[in-house]
């Protein structure tokens, strides 16, 4: 049986091999729309501000930075901020690329909360959110966007040069979503207002995204896959960091596994709003008068309607920020 969306063609013979055979048998049925599968039974838990590796991890990132924070949010396009930048701050998920050491059944993700006051958004506790799982395929090479050493980044968090370079020659083939939650009941970082609460006890907090047993995706040794997650609805102030550790501000040429590189095997992944880039720039300290111009703005900093979201192509150009040398704290559990 095959379903077609948009193009892209998944057949259920390539996901029960991905999923295992227990995949049939599950009681969570899968919803099976625009060629995406869908399933419930996610499960977030929060361990704590430590958290110790054990005989079930198969892959560990473990380095982050102490200034580095990466977001996730999904705000409503009524609530979107405008940036002087030129464009509406847009919606994110954010995933990881990894290869898999093995054959291994996967269990569950550990992730961590960042060390600045956007760790944990006033609505992001309680959040239904969601794991996306990929089929990683190509050759990555590094576009530098025609600005290499000694010259500025036209985007980015700084002006060095590795800030506004991306990954090409990659495809993402979308392979299940599982839904679930909700996210733990964390003190919020920041208030309803986007204020600093000056509470700390959200940050550099470990997750634990645990998958139920049955729909536990399976990979394959040496292949690339990646995972990606993120709130399922928008909400004022909903957001939450990753803990990463980032090397586009050394200043030495564009290169993927050199000595900075944490995990040379991987990156990190982001989609943000409809997918195009670079999006359509109005630099200003206030959104354009032309009502046409603002709709066009908005839809290209909100996630598409429906399912078509999770068939949008994640990648490593943001705005601001670009994630081509970057790589979250992460474990992977069988």
């Amino acid at each position: 049986m095959v379903f077609e969306g948009r193009g892209l063609m998944f057949t259920f013979l390539a996901a029960m091999y991905f999923l295992g055979p227990t995949w049939r048998h599950h009681e969570r049925c899968a919803q099976a729309e625009d060629g995406v599968v869908i399933y419930e039974g996610l499960k977030v838990i929060a361990i704590g501000s430590t958290f110790t590796p054990g005989s079930r991890t198969v892959l560990a990132q473990p380095q982050w930075d102490r200034g580095g924070n990466t977001s996730v949010r999904y705000t409503s396009t009524k609530q979107l901020v405008w940036k002087e930048n030129g464009y509406f701050q847009r919606n994110r998920d954010l995933g990881q690329v990894f290869t898999a050491p093995r054959d291994f059944v996967l269990s569950a993700i550990v992730l961590r909360t960042g060390p600045a006051d956007g760790a944990v958004l006033h609505n992001a506790p309680g959040a239904v959110v969601f794991v996306e799982f990929f089929e990683v395929t190509g050759t990555p090479q590094i576009d530098n966007n025609g600005t290499g050493p000694g010259t500025a980044a036209t985007h980015g968090f700084s002006k060095n040069h590795r800030c506004d370079d991306h990954l090409v020659g990659v495809s993402y083939k979308p392979l299940m979503v599982i839904k679930g939650g909700p996210f733990p009941d964390l003190p919020p970082t920041r208030d309803e207002n986007g204020q600093p609460t000056g509470q700390r006890a959200g940050n550099l907090v470990y997750l634990r995204w645990a998958i139920p047993e049955g729909i536990r995706p399976s990979f394959q040794a040496e292949k690339k896959y990646a995972f990606m997650v993120g709130f399922v609805e928008p909400a004022l102030e909903r957001g939450f960091t990753l803990a990463n550790h980032n090397a586009a501000h050394i200043p030495d040429p564009p290169a993927l596994g050199d000595r900075h590189d944490a995990y040379p095997l991987g990156w990190a992944i982001r989609r943000e709003g409809n997918g195009l880039f670079p999006p359509t720039i109005v630099p200003s300290d206030r959104p354009p008068s032309d009502p046409q111009l603002v709709q066009t703005l908005l839809e290209q900093s909100s996630f598409p309607p429906g399912l078509s979201r999770y068939l949008l192509q994640p990648g490593t150009n943001g705005y601001p920020d670009v994630d081509t040398y970057r790589d979250l704290e992460f474990y992977l559990e069988e």
